[in-house]
């Protein structure tokens, strides 16, 4: 019932909040280095992210009112995270779109503000009344989970449709193993995540009537990061998240060899065509829609092989 609360309330309202961005004219911001084919997106409505969060808070609010669910603090804590890192996404958005600067927030800025909304999250999960030495560390671990998801997913959302049908199989495994291990209220907020983001990606497949911005790919980041913590599966995002990783190891090469080889011959050089790696393959002369298939279909033997990992069986 959730699921298509969700699903048809994006669904219905989406096409509303397309019409109201293009009255503002609130488009996609194209920049020059980018690959040649991603010129005739600027325009292209963007932050699509808001209406996916406003729907997921909804969607939650009327499973309370409907079957008095979310009775548990966890559930709370994964809408503050989807909520929180939302709003650091919708502050870059608003300068790059709103502001015209093509940059947004620089990278330091990201993190300070992904700290600061991260510690009462984490604070909260501490059970704790003072700091230990054992306490630091799990917060240390758990603040560099958040900040290496967030991050990751982020860098992930660069073509139609990519990263809304990644995530779609991950709050699917999540929806299944905290049904499994008795988190109830976890596999409900995973079923809101798979409602909205299935309709989301109606919207958004190529070619995309609109894009969710890092007003969505944060907010999606922060919860999947939340759910990973909650559930203790940190360790499991490894493989479960591997597309996350290799998109943001590409990127973490790419930049320091550039840095490494202009030091040594005065001319930087690159390992691949463009970071993140998605971009690598378009300029090979893949088509955006088979990239993100083949990607889709990479995350659900990902996905597959993660539930195989819990050795959980029906």
């Amino acid at each position: 019932m959730i699921f298509l609360i969700a699903f048809f309330l994006l669904l219905l309202t989406m096409p509303f909040f397309i019409r109201f961005m293009r009255r503002l004219q609130i488009g996609e911001m194209i920049r020059s280095e980018g690959p040649e084919s991603h010129q005739n997106k600027r325009g292209t409505p963007t932050m699509g992210g808001l209406l996916l969060i406003g729907v997921i808070l909804l969607s939650a609010i009327i499973a309370i009112l409907l079957k008095s669910r979310f009775i548990f603090r966890e559930s709370y804590w994964i809408l503050y995270m989807t909520f929180s890192f939302g709003m650091i996404g919708f502050i870059d958005d608003y300068r790059k779109t709103i502001r015209k600067t093509p940059y947004g927030l620089k990278a330091r800025h990201h993190i300070i503000l992904q700290i600061v909304f991260s510690i009462p999250f984490l604070w909260a999960l501490g059970d704790a009344n003072f700091l230990t030495y054992a306490l630091l560390m799990i917060i240390a671990f758990e603040l560099l989970v958040i900040l290496s998801v967030s991050n990751s997913v982020n860098l992930t959302d660069g073509l139609d449709g990519l990263l809304a049908g990644i995530a779609i199989p991950i709050f699917g495994f999540y929806y299944f193993f905290s049904y499994h291990f008795a988190f109830p209220e976890i596999s409900h907020i995973a079923l809101i995540f798979l409602g909205a983001l299935l309709a989301f990606l109606f919207y958004n497949f190529w070619p995309a009537k609109i894009f969710m911005g890092n007003t969505g790919s944060f907010a999606i980041g922060g919860a999947i990061a939340a759910m990973a913590i909650l559930t203790k599966t940190e360790w499991y995002l490894l493989v479960l998240g591997g597309i996350f990783a290799i998109e943001a190891v590409s990127v973490i090469l790419q930049v320091s060899y550039f840095k490494y080889s202009r030091k040594k011959t005065g001319e930087g050089r690159r390992i691949f065509r463009m970071a993140p790696i998605h971009h690598h393959f378009e300029l090979l002369g893949y088509p955006e829609p088979l990239i993100v298939v083949r990607f889709w279909i990479f995350q659900l033997i990902l996905t597959a092989v993660t539930w195989w990992i819990t050795g959980i069986s029906y």
